[in-house]
């Protein structure tokens, strides 16, 4: 078990995240085991409750009978209603002591209280709620009542297995370059599902802390995990998670093994650079990413999106195409429907040549004005993203605009979030939280969020390696300044060839 469901959580996590080119998964954590069987407690019972009943009927039981040949009288069952009876009423008796505020427990037990009287006079008269008797009830197995209970029980079981393939859905990631939360819900698998991501770049993680709060949790293996991130509200908290503290060393050890590895990198590479002059290339990131193409013909309707400069890496997103036909539907709509009054018009009112040709060329101008409207308005909402920085361009058509910068290295997370329908239509919202007040760049709308996360998640990681490469370029600078001096006032010898 414990195996199989590491192997799904693994396929889950390679599905629900796009790895960059140098990037795999290391451990993924699911939730543990108690939090669907708490989940399941309503499904599972409405599945036995109603499969149950079904079964019950379809080989001769009945509910509520009476005429059966049942000696009327008090039997054993009737005097334990009756134990019970008399517990629930000293139990009513107490609160009403205590006054108004029991009030409605009150009337929650007179109505039980109620009910429990009545089924032991109706069965110390003969009757009885279960009775089984193939002979009596016969042909149950297929009539309507046992036709609906198959189908609650159809519906109990499908889900047992929604719930469940939710629970596989939530988990937290670990790859050799960031930590991501994918919380899931689900509704059809791989149709109708709502995804959000939260992520942490390794470089970022400040700490990670591992909690079984109870000694029940302790015992069964589960807890709660935070990630703790050196940007402000950057934070993943992960709770109910199956083996926690594993979790914890897996990650701490991988953001470890990183410094270290980018430490020696950077001193080989300094070292290199400035004493031997070996200077390396600085390369670019890759602006490779799926984009929507249509034919070349349609272009200069519907843009690639998005769109590459392949110069400079920059990459430049729209809206998903399906808001540009949303716009254009009411410039259509008018179209229809002045197309309509025309004829109708000029069938019951004949009117002259002229009228119509002035008719026709007002409706037609007022569409194609409100259509370049729209047009306009949906090619000027542009989500850019360069080696250095991002940028949010809002702007109406011929007229004011809203554009907003941030680089790279003020972004504190990147998140994607879809509804039911936007998953399924592919397309969803890209959430850039930054350092500062100028509060988080949501990129609404956009096509393939996860790519997008991914692609920003690359730029992001290649931009900090290259600020910190600048931080430890100017630390040696000063070093070698400060070596000139040392020379200048003869406080070290010359080096002697």
């Amino acid at each position: 078990m414990s195996n199989w469901l590491r192997f799904q959580l693994e396929l889950d996590a390679a599905s629900a995240i796009d790895l960059d080119t140098n990037e795999q998964i290391l451990h993924v954590a699911g939730r543990h085991i108690i939090v669907l069987l708490g989940r399941l407690v309503v499904p599972l019972f409405s599945l036995l409750l109603f499969g149950g009943f079904a079964l019950y009927r379809a080989t001769g039981g009945g509910f509520v009978v009476t005429g059966v040949g049942v000696q009327p009288g008090f039997d054993f069952v009737n005097w334990l209603f009756a134990v019970v009876i008399a517990a629930l009423s000293l139990i009513w008796v107490a609160l009403l002591v205590r006054g108004k505020p029991t009030r409605q427990a009150r009337i929650v037990l007179g109505m039980i209280i109620a009910v429990l009287a009545l089924l032991i006079y109706f069965r110390s008269i003969g009757g009885r709620i279960f009775y089984h008797d193939p002979q009596i009830f016969v042909g149950q197995a297929f009539d309507w009542i046992n036709l609906v209970l198959l189908v609650l029980t159809l519906f109990s079981g499908v889900g047992v297995f929604f719930v469940s393939y939710d629970w596989l859905n939530d988990e937290l990631i670990l790859t050799n370059q960031r930590v991501i939360f994918d919380d899931d819900q689900v509704i059809i698998p791989r149709l109708l599902e709502r995804r959000q991501q939260q992520q942490i770049f390794l470089e970022d993680v400040q700490d990670v802390s591992a909690t079984t709060e109870t000694y029940a949790k302790h015992l069964l293996g589960y807890g709660t995990i935070r990630v703790k991130s050196a940007r402000i509200n950057g934070d993943i908290v992960f709770a109910s998670a199956r083996e926690p503290m594993l979790m914890q060393q897996k990650i701490m050890g991988q953001v470890r093994a990183l410094r270290k590895a980018m430490s020696d990198e950077n001193y080989v590479r300094l070292v290199a650079d400035h004493i031997y002059g070996q200077k390396a290339q600085a390369s670019k990131p890759s602006p490779d990413i799926r984009k929507t193409t249509v034919w070349r013909w349609l272009n200069w309707l519907i843009p690639n999106n998005p769109e590459i400069d392949e110069q400079t890496s920059m990459i430049t997103w729209r809206p998903h195409w399906l808001f540009l036909f949303k716009g254009l539907i009411g410039p259509f709509v008018w179209l229809t429907l002045g197309s309509l009054a025309l004829v109708i018009g000029a069938a019951l009112l004949l009117p002259s040549p002229l009228l119509i040709g002035l008719g026709t060329l007002f409706m037609l101008l007022v569409f194609f004005l409100w259509a370049a409207w729209e047009w306009e308005d949906y090619r000027n909402d542009l989500y850019i993203l360069t080696p250095e920085k991002l940028i949010d361009i809002e702007k109406k058509p011929f007229g004011p605009e809203d554009r907003r910068e941030a680089g790279l290295g003020a972004v504190n997370n990147i998140s994607s979030q879809t509804s039911y329908i936007s998953n399924l239509l592919g397309y969803g919202d890209v959430v850039v939280t930054t350092a500062g007040g100028g509060g988080a760049f949501t990129f609404e709308r956009i096509p393939r969020p996860r790519d997008v996360v991914a692609k920003i998640t690359e730029y992001n990681v290649r931009f900090k390696r290259a600020d910190k490469n600048r931080s430890l370029n100017d630390m040696l600078g000063l070093l070698r300044h400060y070596h000139d001096a040392q020379l200048e006032r003869d406080e070290i010898n010359r080096p002697t060839l």
